[in-house]
């Protein structure tokens, strides 16, 4: 039997890897079954598990340890289409208060939602809690780029890095997802880990 081979890997925010396998085959795995089993308890840390990197054979943090392609699919479980749309990965969210709005909370967001046509999840949460104000948009790439202010809005959220990316891609929402993913995994490297 041919051992699988791993075209990409995506950490969403529910501390899991988002696999596509050769053969447009999709998984879910949950890190947390590594993070006991190997005894990698910096996989805990949102910005450490998300600091990975892949081959075709194995996915690898640096500093922890690697997994093979073979054990990922052993131990994850398919995922279907809608599955794959529901799947979500933060660019950024910054609070900005106090603003005019809230004194104390006022969370400018973006996700990315990389398996979908809806690529972006663009939004704001004022006053944080129940009774909250604020709201968010889901849109395609098309739909964000003909938004006045969205640059502004990336800013805001602290994912300004992310508005050269969107320009120079925005017509090709596949590479655009891939790029997007591959600097957020980057990137969570650069942040510290608490304690």
């Amino acid at each position: 039997m041919t051992p699988p081979r791993l075209e990409r890997v995506v950490p969403n925010e529910t501390w899991q890897l988002v696999i596509a396998f050769a053969g447009a085959e999709h998984r879910l795995f949950d890190v947390g079954m590594a993070r006991e089993s190997m005894n990698w308890p910096a996989l805990a840390y949102p910005n450490r598990l998300k600091n990975l990197s892949y081959t075709a054979h194995a996915v690898s943090w640096a500093g922890i340890g690697e997994l093979s392609a073979s054990y990922l699919h052993r131990n994850s479980t398919p995922l279907t289409q809608e599955g794959l749309d529901r799947q979500v990965l933060r660019l950024s969210y910054k609070n900005q208060a106090p603003t005019p709005t809230h004194p104390t909370h006022h969370v400018y967001c973006v996700f990315l939602f990389p398996f979908s046509d809806t690529l972006f999840d663009v939004g704001e949460s004022i006053g944080g809690g129940h009774g909250e104000r604020g709201g968010s948009r889901r849109m395609r790439t098309d739909e964000l780029l003909m938004l006045s202010d969205w640059r502004q809005h990336f800013r805001l959220a602290g994912c300004d890095w992310a508005v050269p990316i969107v320009e120079a891609h925005g017509d090709q929402p596949a590479e655009l997802s891939d790029l997007l993913v591959r600097e957020i995994c980057r990137r969570e490297g650069e942040l510290p880990t608490p304690g």
